[in-house]
């Protein structure tokens, strides 16, 4: 490759392009693919084609697991690029997860590694890595994936295998983006891998703002980035208003505190929350002299970090504090511009990466304007490669100290007129940390009960209000729920109403410490009364909810750990009473125990396990699934193919449905495999007669 031909790059894993915009800013690169699975994120793409998005790229909304079965087998017409697409690739971008091929996965036992969805996305990855043979790749990832030497080298090996040199810390670093002119804190892991015959060592950019930096530029503040934005209009109405229960006490909260100014340990003659009984980011106002904290992909109602004129940050405003270009189109609803968002890796800390792999791996020093976003007059240094030995130290160095949370806390009640001297408290407390939740609340301490209602349409089609009269009567189906946390447990109460019928009740358990631990919970228990079974995805629907309205989990799963990477150290049970007995109740109290799920086993084994004919058992799956329980057989996955004179295999990956709306689950595919094997082991059950 000439040093005047562009360097080809393929974006996998795309989403709404934060990651490809310091890419293709760059005169180096030229990005040829674009893939994403999420159709929102793809509209965006193809919305900035012409400006971010080169003309002649070729977006695909597609599978990245079907794309690279596509290429490996030569159908390359099939999504509608050449064959030529195999030695012009010279660079690929992007980070599925891979968190499958962690130690944890291989003790966990069951399916694990490429068998996962997870895994077969990393697996698809690597199989483009060794199929196109690029000079090298940029790998994208939550924090943390390279802490653990265990977990760390099986994903070493992958890339290996494909043929690229990877260490850390030196290609393999978490990097904070306000280290590098972002206006947020943001800790992601980059792994960069360079094929083993070019002859080059990959050193992480130095910081270039902050004290971990060798110059005199300070962080961009969160004020500073959107301070000529013309808001001054903005309403805390619909879709800036925040909605939470508690939002009325946003107002109060000084700028840079949370939820904890409403604690008696900060000084509040009337306290609403225990210390610590909340999430770091539980009504987190922003300072705006200081860089916003992580901007998520799905915030909770109450979860900042929220503007401090007491609202949401408008589309503008987040672009700017993710540094995206004023110009770049996100589209989509508001919700779906936080997720985008939320999704992506900060632009300006892309372009710093791409000038570094365009200088070390390709010796090329393009001219290009950093940063992306123009904060202010600020010169940035020369990108220097980062020493192996290099300390970075953001995350203590970001943490606030007790004494600047009291002193806030303070200023701000005196100017409400609310502080007492005898408020203050002797001795100091853990402060609130950037990047850390802080620990559990005291267990037996009541964190808070709430009050609400739910009406559904369909599975994904409801409602919340603050009382049933709130909530239409036309909904197919309508709920009274209560919850509190008392003494380690999480009790939901929960009345159908207009249904009858029985009672059902949801356990799950953690006896060796805890589930929810930013609020001391090791239990969770939901009853509920007047609801029939066909009820039993919403109430797992209503259980995940309130779970999340407490915490900063973002999904059911994320709870208990992914079935195939974490050792189960938590049980569950679903029980019935007053409802009639059925094959489909047997299946249903049958997986929802824990110890039944992520365990292959033959269609036999679990008719005989859970007292059922084949054909009941059969049935029993195929109306679980309708609940969207997800039970794998060789018909949904291909991994779970018969063995010969074994039979036909299933697995339940978890005791509760696919709670997700985006999920790729299909409760529809017919199970003629297992229909078939039932036919089978009720002949070999006559035979034996």
């Amino acid at each position: 490759m000439a040093n005047s031909e562009p360097i080809t790059v393929a974006s996998l894993f795309s989403g709404a392009g934060g990651l490809d915009i310091g890419f293709s800013e760059n005169p180096a690169f030229e990005i040829a693919l674009h893939l994403d699975v999420d159709e929102t994120a793809v509209e965006t793409l193809e919305a900035n084609r012409g400006t971010y998005v080169d003309e002649e790229a070729v977006l695909l909304c597609e599978d990245v697991r079907e794309f690279a079965d596509a290429i490996l087998e030569d159908r390359h017409e099939d999504f509608g690029v050449s064959t030529a697409i195999d030695d012009e690739i010279d660079f690929v971008i992007g980070g599925p997860p891979c968190q499958p091929f962690s130690a944890a996965a291989r003790r966990a036992g069951g399916t694990e590694g490429t068998d996962s969805e997870e895994g077969r996305l990393f697996e698809a990855y690597v199989d483009l890595l060794h199929e196109w043979q690029p000079a090298g790749f940029l790998f994208e990832n939550v924090s943390g994936v390279t802490s653990n030497e265990e977990d760390w080298e099986p994903i070493v090996e992958a890339f290996r295998g494909a043929g690229y040199v990877v260490e850390k810390p030196r290609t393999a670093r978490t990097l904070n983006a306000a280290d590098y002119g972002v206006p947020q804190h943001r800790a992601r892991t980059f792994i960069v891998g360079v094929r083993e015959d070019i002859d080059v060592e990959f050193h992480f950019p130095k910081p270039t703002h902050d004290e971990d930096s060798e110059g005199d530029l300070k962080s961009v503040t969160a004020g500073k980035a959107i301070a000529d934005l013309d808001n001054d209009n903005v309403e805390a109405e619909p879709p800036y208003e925040v909605t939470s229960k508690h939002a009325h006490l946003l107002e109060d909260i000084p700028p840079g505190l949370n939820y904890s100014f409403y604690t008696e340990k900060l000084g509040h003659p009337d306290p609403v929350f225990g210390w610590r009984s909340r999430f770091s980011d539980y009504l987190y106002k922003t300072d705006p002299e200081e860089p916003v904290r992580t901007l998520k992909a799905q915030p909770g109602a109450a979860s900042g970090p929220f503007h401090w004129e007491n609202r949401k940050f408008t589309e503008a405003e987040l672009k700017r504090l993710q540094s995206f270009p004023d110009d770049y189109v996100l589209t989509g609803s508001y919700a779906d511009v936080v997720k985008q968002i939320g999704n992506s890796v900060p632009p300006q800390l892309a372009a710093v990466l791409a000038q570094s792999i365009a200088k070390q791996i390709f010796g090329r020093e393009p001219e290009i304007d950093l940063p992306i976003v123009d904060y202010g007059p600020q010169k940035l240094p020369e990108i220097e490669p980062m020493p192996t030995g290099y300390d970075l130290n953001f995350r203590s160095r970001k943490r606030t100290s007790s004494e600047e949370y009291e002193r806030k806390a303070r200023e701000r009640l005196i100017e409400l007129g609310l502080w007492e001297p005898s408020n203050a408290r002797e001795g100091g407390q853990s402060g609130l940390e950037q990047f850390d939740d802080g620990d559990a609340p005291t267990v037996g301490e009541e964190v808070e009960r709430y009050g609400y209602a739910w009406g559904f349409d369909s599975y994904f089609d409801g409602e919340r209000a603050d009382d049933l009269d709130k909530l239409s009567e036309t909904y197919e189906r309508r709920f009274r729920v209560t919850s509190s946390v008392e003494k380690g447990t999480l009790n939901i109460d929960v009345d159908g109403v207009d249904q009858g019928a029985g009672e059902i009740e949801i356990h799950l358990e953690r006896s060796n410490g805890t589930l929810l631990s930013s609020i001391g919970v090791s239990e969770i228990t939901l009853t509920a009364t007047n609801c029939d079974v066909d009820s039993v995805f919403y109430l797992w629907y209503l259980l995940k909810q309130d779970v999340l309205d407490r915490t900063e989990y973002e999904k059911l799963e994320d709870v208990v750990g992914h079935y195939s990477t974490t050792r189960s150290d938590y049980s569950s049970e679903l029980t019935v009473e007053g409802i009639e007995k059925t094959p489909v109740t047997a299946a249903l109290s049958f997986f929802s125990r824990e110890d039944n799920c992520n365990s292959e086993m033959t269609l036999g084994d679990f008719a005989r396990r859970s007292g059922l004919e084949p054909d009941e058992a059969v049935d029993a799956i195929e109306q679980l699934r309708q609940w969207r329980y997800e039970i794998r057989t060789p018909a949904t996955h291909s991994t779970m193919a018969t063995a010969d004179g074994v039979g036909s295999k299933i697995l339940c990956t978890y005791p509760f449905p696919d709670l997700t709306s985006t999920s790729h689950f299909d409760a529809d595919i017919e199970l003629t495999d297992l229909h078939e094997e039932a036919e089978r082991v009720d002949e070999l059950a006559t035979k034996e007669q």
